[in-house]
């Protein structure tokens, strides 16, 4: 076979029976919805599902939940391996702190929540607007354009509908227009949930029409007139103006010969007008969320299942963030890099932290049995990047500097261990700790941290052997690693005697 038919497209669009009508150069909208419905309201028909107040919040919900996540610029061909920044930037981390500031710098949160309206839509129009700004060309500001006035060619191009085009629409420059697709990767119209959404809103609206009908018959008694056989006209009409008067007056007057009556609405059965628009709302919030629970408080139902439908609707939540990143970095992240760094081949990408925070507090309780009890090794980065903590640069003041050791780094501290040495410059509380040395060396109250350390210095027949027990057992590669995890310990057994001893 031959490469050019394994590289190109072969079922296009111009090939659909359905869809391509041969004799335009537009490209129609597949919506059954749209076709059948919107008697020439086109895409507008779906403003009446925007105007619903339950669709409407949870459409707003599903948005929200995305926009309100923090982002990140990723630079190119960067490992993320910690959160601090190095010394000297690199020409990646310039591009993107560039982007960065580019998009901090305008409507971009605004932008984001208005190209995910084609969650309802299908599919939605951004325009950009360039300026030139100390040497470069950045965003003034990101536009949000309604969809219905673009229509996509054949070849999925974007036009914009004007006066002077209705049917084919105006071409439209490039690296102007973000346009996201939702639902569909072969139709540029996507497939919103406007197409799920307009049936329920549809049938809850006439519900509420029948229901404020039913509630002014049930509330209010139908008045039944009744004349004499040959009334006159007039004598007729009189009565009816009686009737309307028992809505406003205290009381009327008819002649004897006419009686009034009111018939009191009855009903029997359970279905109600307000099951009916319940239910509708139940149907909303599965097609966009995909559950119910979290919008709707009942009664029924348990912990597990309400958990179960959380972890749905958060799934959905990192599925639009993702497609939201991808067509973000397709578009403007590209656009603002070629108009810059026209040398550059290797774009940043935009990251949404959409997934659910870490409970620390656990996370923290197993790394500390890991690197604690089974003696781990793990590097510092590590606990910097899960932490969430910028790691210190060269010289940088600390907030709890390391305990200082004496000239031998660890053999200072064994051997002031190993000869009860009376004094230890360790912590700004000097008598805490020489009362936890003694005790310690005692084998009274010892920490867990620092009892191990001490029972190697113990059986230990000279401070190079203890250092080469600890520095194997801990896994340790120089004397520095050694004197780190010995202040660690020791900073540790100061914490844990200060907590026995209730100061």
């Amino acid at each position: 076979m031959p490469v050019r038919d394994l590289t190109s497209e072969i079922a296009v669009i111009t090939k659909d029976l359905d869809i391509f009508q041969g004799w335009l150069k537009r490209l129609e909208n597949p919506d059954p919805v749209l076709r059948t419905e919107a008697a020439g309201l086109g895409l507008k028909l779906y403003d009446e599902v925007a105007r619903d107040p339950h669709a409407s919040s949870v459409l707003q919900q599903r948005i929200l939940a995305v926009v309100g996540k923090e982002w990140e610029i990723i630079p190119a061909s960067s490992p993320r391996a910690s959160r601090g920044r190095p010394s000297s930037l690199t020409q990646e981390q310039k591009i993107a702190d560039f982007v960065a500031g580019a998009l901090e710098a305008c409507n971009f949160d605004q932008a984001r929540a208005e190209l995910l309206e084609s969650l309802l839509y299908g599919y939605y129009v951004v325009e950009v607007l360039w300026q030139v700004q100390d040497g470069a060309l950045t965003v003034q500001k990101l536009i949000g354009k309604h969809p219905r006035r673009f229509i996509f060619t054949p070849e999925r191009e974007l036009r914009l509908l004007t006066p002077a085009s209705l049917i084919e629409g105006e071409a439209l420059p490039e690296r102007k227009f973000v346009v996201m697709t939702y639902g569909d990767s072969d139709n540029p119209y996507g497939r919103g949930l406007g197409q799920k959404l307009w049936w329920p809103v549809w049938f809850k609206k006439n519900g509420i029409k029948f229901w404020l009908v039913f509630l002014e018959k049930f509330g209010m008694p139908t008045v039944k007139g009744a004349y004499p056989s040959g009334a006159p006209p007039e004598q007729q009409q009189a009565l009816m103006d009686a009737i309307d008067a028992i809505q406003n007056e205290t009381g009327i007057k008819i002649p004897d010969t006419m009686s009034i009556e009111f018939l009191e609405a009855s009903r029997t059965g359970t279905v109600s007008h307000e099951k009916l628009c319940d239910y509708m709302d139940r149907q909303a919030s599965k097609a966009v969320l995909g559950q119910t629970l979290t919008t709707e408080i009942k009664g029924e139902g348990s912990y597990a299942a309400s958990e179960t439908h959380n972890d749905v609707r958060q799934e959905i939540v990192e599925a639009d963030a993702d497609l939201l990143d991808a067509c973000l970095n397709q578009t403007l992240i590209r656009w603002l890099v070629d108009l810059n760094f026209p040398e550059v081949t290797g774009y940043p990408t935009i990251v949404t932290h959409a997934g659910v925070k870490p409970d620390l507090k656990a996370q923290s309780e197993i790394d500390c049995a890991l690197v604690r009890d089974i003696h781990l090794p793990v590097g510092r980065a590590y606990f910097y990047q899960t932490y969430g903590l910028p790691e210190p640069e060269d010289g940088e003041p600390l907030v709890a500097l390391p305990l200082s050791l004496g000239e031998g780094r660890g053999e200072g501290l064994a051997g002031n261990f190993a000869e009860s040495s009376p004094s230890i410059p360790l912590t700004p509380d000097q008598a805490a700790l020489e009362t936890l040395k003694t005790s310690a060396i005692d084998g009274v109250g010892l920490d867990p941290f620092l009892e191990p350390l001490l029972e190697i210095v113990r059986q230990a027949s000279s401070l190079e052997e203890a250092k080469a027990r600890i520095m194997d057992a801990y896994g340790l590669m120089d004397d520095a690693a050694l004197t780190e995890r010995l202040a660690q310990a020791l900073f540790m057994a100061d914490a844990w005697g200060r907590i026995n001893a209730g100061t």
